[in-house]
């Protein structure tokens, strides 16, 4: 930060030379030297605005530069100026720490959060030192890969409680979604369907399966049959009709089986048929990503810029990999 108030104080001497100059000098040697000096001013403080720009905004540093450089330069000492003042303000109110708000996690907090090896495309997380039954219960509220495998550790734990509590949760959990399978698997069979509501089951067994398998209620060899299963049921269900959801659960099921190319054209028709960017854009940059192909990639999160901001995690994820 120092070298930052030796650039502003260079700035100051350079403009007020620059100027001092103009005014006791001839016309034609005087404005020379002005020019010179406010030229070197300008872009010095320029390069510093547009750091500050790129940061915030996530303009790319070369049109931060140029749009910088010419507000300076063109409107004069006074832009250059206010310039100084706005950097000045700017380097002490980024000191300031933030307001913190206290809020009693004390349920949450008896669980330990420990951060794992990255992952690309859904983040890795564990849990340990479990302190007492009321913690875990918070945790059946939720059905997330991080809470089953939470709930899988759970079931060798020495306290009978959280064990009974583990199976409880993870029984329970999938015997619900495999009931749905089945009873939308035998609509399926033994009824005449029209072509709507064929879609509509076709397309609920297609997500109900990729739960299955997302989740991760079982290992993955046995998984794979739900990730089968899911992939077969999309295709049934875009045989009747386009939907643009059902080609973003085709890419993540393509991007699960590691066929990344696959995986990069649904994304990519997904988009082309209206399905929300800051659903798809995670996804298909990671599949970018995966084929090494940076340059589109760079591409789609130019195109979209703000966009995925919506979404602190995946606002995470993409400025990793970009």
């Amino acid at each position: 930060m120092f070298s930052d108030y030796i650039k502003l104080l260079l700035v100051i001497l350079l403009e007020t030379t620059g100027s001092y100059t103009l005014m006791r000098y001839s016309a034609v040697f005087g404005f020379t030297n002005y020019l010179f000096s406010h030229f070197i001013a300008s872009l010095l403080l320029a390069t510093m605005v547009a750091g500050v720009l790129k940061i915030f905004y996530k303009y790319p540093y070369r049109y931060a530069l140029i749009l910088s450089f010419s507000i300076f330069f063109f409107l004069g000492p006074f832009a250059v100026l206010f310039g100084v003042v706005s950097v000045l303000i700017y380097t002490k109110i980024s000191k300031v720490p933030a307001p913190v708000k206290e809020v009693n996690y004390e349920i949450v907090f008896s669980v330990r959060v420990l951060a794992e090896e990255r992952r690309l495309g859904e983040g890795s997380l564990r849990f340990e030192k479990v302190r007492d039954l009321e913690s875990v219960v918070y945790f059946t509220k939720f059905y997330h890969p991080l809470t089953v495998r939470f709930f899988k550790e759970l079931l060798f734990s020495d306290n009978d409680e959280l064990r009974l509590l583990a199976n409880s949760y993870l029984k329970n959990a999938e015997k619900y979604l495999q009931e749905l399978i089945y009873e939308l698997e035998k609509i399926l069979e033994s009824q005449e369907l029209g072509k709507d509501v064929k879609f509509f089951v076709c397309r609920a067994l297609a997500f109900l399966n990729w739960d299955v398998y997302y989740l991760g209620f079982m290992e993955e060899k046995i998984a794979k049959k739900y990730l089968d299963n899911a992939k077969e049921y999309v295709i049934k269900a875009l045989e009747i009709k386009e939907d643009p959801s059902l080609y973003l659960l085709m890419g993540r099921i393509e991007l699960s089986s590691g066929d990344y190319q696959r995986a990069y054209e649904h994304f990519k028709r997904a988009l082309n048929l209206g399905m929300e960017p800051v659903k798809v854009l995670p996804y298909l940059l990671e599949a970018l990503y995966e084929l090494r192909n940076f340059k589109e990639l760079k591409q789609f999160s130019e195109k979209y810029r703000g966009t995925y901001s919506v979404n602190p995690k995946r606002m995470a994820l993409i400025s990793a990999w970009v």
